[in-house]
């Protein structure tokens, strides 16, 4: 399946798949079921009848074979259930997505990134050396990387931020996210990014490009000494980190601790800047081509424009009450609320939008057709 997706001034009106028709569509195809295991039981099951009948080093090599033949069929299972994305994007498009890149490719930079698991506030803020929270993070090492999804192949260079349980990829014109085999799609405008410095208290393993601000010790007397109570007590080093948070609307919030907080805070200031130009700029990509030539008017208006009533649902003029109704009751089934389920309430108020003008379009060439019958 391949998806041309052309972005920016010089395709303004060009028409476009929606971004939850590819949503739907990889989803689909990803759950579609596979044999592969059956390949794989059938040689398992014949070099044991080979070893057992004949000779062992038979039943291996029928084994080894079954094997390779298993992987060739996964592969081409799963470039048959895959989706290209092929995009065409303006010169003013690309700037801002290679500075999306550029701000991802920054952010790797950093010695560790780590995912916050939990935290809770401290009450005996002495013995802890004055912090204000336990942070545990979780053992998943965050992962900065260009690669492409799963399940999708593009002609560009993609840039994600895997956290474990989820991972954001970053294209041209959305975010998608992947969680429990499923993929699930944001605007920029929708992703809130905001960087705080914050300080933590550590025993070793500092990371080199870490900023220490001072140290002291772990357990220490009222006066501020050395405890000599206490045999173990390593230095304690106050380190400055990055506190990074990518909240979203569909249901996640991630606060990854970044070792250079620079890094982190130029990973902000470069989203947030895209995301202020792209704001306007998605709207206005987002508005069907028939919306954009009406000149704001209102989906009922339409009935003025017979023309644009015509291409909403994508017939000739002079079209049957039944071409009509067949149009109407396909554009309506592709364009429908429920095939953003799951996806930011942005895409759903865009959807009732949108069924709205195919709704006004449909009322307005039935009762011409009725009055030409």
């Amino acid at each position: 399946m391949r998806f041309d997706i052309k972005l920016g001034k010089a395709y303004a009106n060009v028409n476009r798949p929606q971004i939850s028709e590819i949503i739907s569509e990889i989803n689909h195809r990803i759950h579609q079921p596979s044999y592969t295991w059956h390949g794989a039981i059938a040689s398992v099951l014949v070099a044991i009848a080979l070893g057992l009948v004949s000779t062992w080093w038979l039943g291996f090599m029928v084994l080894g074979t079954g094997a390779v033949g298993t992987w060739w069929m996964e592969r081409q299972s799963q470039q048959q259930r895959g989706v290209f994305l092929n995009y065409h994007i303006d010169r003013d498009i690309q700037l801002r997505f290679s500075a999306i890149q550029t701000a991802c490719q920054t952010l790797a930079k950093s010695e560790k990134i780590w995912l916050e698991a939990a935290r809770k506030p401290v009450k005996d803020l002495q013995k802890n050396a004055g912090a204000s929270h336990v942070i545990n993070l979780s053992n998943t090492v965050v992962r900065i990387s260009c690669a492409q999804p799963p399940f999708i192949r593009t002609n560009l260079s993609v840039w994600s931020i895997d956290v474990g349980y989820l991972t954001l990829f970053f294209l041209p014109d959305y975010i998608l996210v992947w969680r429990r085999q499923l993929y699930t799609a944001i605007s920029y405008s929708a992703l809130q990014v905001r960087c705080d410095r914050q300080q933590i208290n550590m025993v070793n393993n500092i990371p080199s490009d870490a900023h220490i601000i001072g140290q002291t010790w772990q357990h220490v007397t009222p006066a501020g000494t050395p405890d000599p109570k206490v045999g173990n007590n390593p230095r304690l080093y106050q380190v400055q980190y990055g506190l990074l948070r990518l909240v979203a609307s569909i249901g996640f919030s991630l606060r990854l601790h970044v070792s250079n907080v620079l890094l982190a805070e130029q990973f902000t200031k470069t989203v947030v800047s895209v995301q202020q130009w792209l704001s306007p700029r998605q709207r206005e990509d987002a508005e069907p081509s028939y919306a954009r030539r009406s000149n704001g008017r209102s989906p009922e208006h339409l009935s003025e424009e017979p023309v644009s009533a015509y291409e909403v649902l994508g017939i000739t003029p002079g079209a049957s009450l039944n071409e009509i109704r067949a149009a109407y009751h396909r554009v309506a089934r592709q364009n429908h609320p429920d095939k953003v389920v799951g996806l930011a309430p942005e895409f759903r108020t865009l959807a009732e939008q949108r069924m709205k003008v195919i709704t006004a379009a449909y009322k307005s060439l039935s009762q011409e057709a009725r009055a030409r019958r």
